[in-house]
């Protein structure tokens, strides 16, 4: 069940925005001034921004009676900022990246406006039965793994940028090459496999529903479609690239930039798709 979220979630949502921006500018900041409270804000920052992104579920969940996850286009475009947002706090816990958070927190305030605009201009509900929701489901866990493979990929461009132009001991380090090139064949396995989950589900509500659905009868046509099919058509030419080692490194990593590009059009496309899957 979709409802439009009311003045007060969104405040809290633009609230949630304003303090990853903040803890993205400081740190940021920490590339020419670093201080011994700059690393701790931006941290605090950070986390401030997911539990508030979380309170916006919570109440937007509350408020329409149902507490079933990705139901509707607001509640799903949340969550998956938070998956991203989550990622990047994991990793710089466990294994820090430096910079990670500058290449992915800007995709997290980027889909966090887009579930403002959207989820209050043209709400639409995602799930209407179990294919939708595992549709939904593996859909969106698939795309902020792509998110991370381009972030990583675009990693990869700067560093090899830098190592190529004897910059090493300049600015802040982004990981050796070999690490972000395994991020990003990581992420892109991880979000290959449930893109199709995603794709297989998909076809199998067209097949129970027909022209029924949100993309009509020429689903085949619809944007929606056309960018799924190119994002999985890209990554799974990054999948088979170590058969080709000419093929890894910067190719790899411009492959990973493009489906990303074509994940941020998949998801625009969604949202002028009024009515269920």
């Amino acid at each position: 069940m979709s409802e439009i979220p009311n003045a007060g979630q969104l405040a809290l949502l633009l609230s949630s925005v304003a303090f990853f921006v903040i803890g993205g500018a400081v740190s940021l900041s920490r590339i020419r001034w670093e201080r011994s409270w700059s690393r701790l804000a931006a941290k605090a920052c950070m986390w401030s921004a997911i539990f508030l992104a979380i309170g916006v579920l919570v109440w937007h969940s509350a408020s329409r009676q149902s507490w079933m996850p990705l139901e509707d286009n607001f509640d799903a475009l949340i969550w998956l900022g938070l998956l991203v947002a989550g990622f990047v706090m994991y990793v710089q816990r466990r294994r820090p990246i430096g910079g990670l958070d500058w290449f992915l927190m800007p995709m997290v305030v980027l889909v966090l406006v887009a579930a403002a605009v959207f989820g209050r201009e043209r709400p639409h509900a995602y799930v209407t039965g179990t294919w939708s929701w595992v549709h939904g489901m593996t859909a969106f866990g698939g795309l902020a793994a792509f998110f991370v493979a381009g972030a990583a990929g675009i990693m990869y461009l700067v560093a090899n940028h830098r190592l190529r132009s004897k910059a090493i001991s300049t600015g802040p380090r982004l990981g050796s090459l070999e690490r972000l090139e395994h991020m990003t064949f990581a992420s892109v396995t991880l979000g290959f496999a449930l893109l199709t989950i995603a794709l297989i589900t998909g076809l199998a509500i067209i097949s129970e529903r027909g022209s029924a659905t949100s993309m009509g009868a020429h689903w085949a046509t619809s944007p929606k479609v056309l960018l799924t099919f190119g994002i999985w058509v890209v990554y799974a030419v990054v999948l088979h690239s170590p058969i080709n080692p000419s093929f890894r490194g910067r190719r790899t990593a411009m492959l990973s930039i493009l489906g990303l590009i074509l994940c941020l059009g998949a998801v625009v496309a969604v949202q002028f798709m009024q009515g269920s899957r």
